[in-house]
């Protein structure tokens, strides 16, 4: 028998995975201000860059909330001027 499929569920995890990585106390790449909620709408820009198929995104593929997706999600995040990131390893470096 096949895994019932749940994109509501599948979305969640993969908002808590960019979430891990960005957002919470322990982000290894923290986005200062950022805020669940901008992973959904930042989430919701690549799914439409990926359905529109403009020729700026035409490489743009669902990786199944993989590594790739992550990063385009946080590249769309930090198209807006209130976000900024910070590297902790850059930090150990000051």
């Amino acid at each position: 028998m096949l895994p019932e499929y749940r994109p509501v569920k599948e979305l969640n995890d993969f908002v808590d995975y960019v979430w891990s990585f960005y957002g919470a106390d322990d982000a290894l790449y923290p986005i200062e201000g950022l805020l669940k909620r901008d992973i959904y709408n930042a989430f919701f820009i690549y799914k439409d860059r990926i359905e529109k198929g403009d020729i700026e995104y035409t490489h743009y593929s669902w990786g199944f909330g993989d590594s790739l997706d992550r990063e385009r999600v946080r590249d769309i995040i930090l198209e807006n001027p209130k976000f900024n990131s910070t590297n902790r390893f850059d930090l150990l470096n000051q």
